[in-house]
């Protein structure tokens, strides 16, 4: 999958902003139960890499039909609110839109 690193970074950039309002660089925000930093474009780049990564293996688990543990949800959970997004209800995770990695995208 080909990443419009640009596109998926103008869209955290809304989110983030109409979530916490205008805050510089580097500021630290609660999201959720975690604590992230607004970031530059290259640290979303490697941010949203790790989401992707984590979003394709929790599909496959499910998918198998095997448990996920509690620490792969906590893992996925952070990975999302870094780029501030809300990681779906496991019960919801793969349903319609709520699974669909474009919403990080900004597709």
């Amino acid at each position: 999958m080909s990443i419009d690193v640009e596109r998926a970074y103008a869209a955290y950039g809304a989110r983030f902003t109409g979530e916490f309002g205008d805050k510089p660089l580097g500021a630290f925000v609660k999201f959720g139960s975690h604590m992230v930093q607004h970031l530059s474009q290259t640290e979303f780049a490697a941010r949203l890499t790790d989401y992707l990564s984590l979003h394709a293996a929790v599909r496959e688990i499910l998918e198998s039909g095997s448990t996920i543990s509690d620490i792969v949800m906590l893992e996925y959970d952070e990975a999302a609110a870094w780029i501030c997004i809300r990681a779906p209800n496991l019960l919801d995770l793969f349903k319609g839109e709520l699974g669909d990695e474009n919403v990080a995208l900004g597709s």
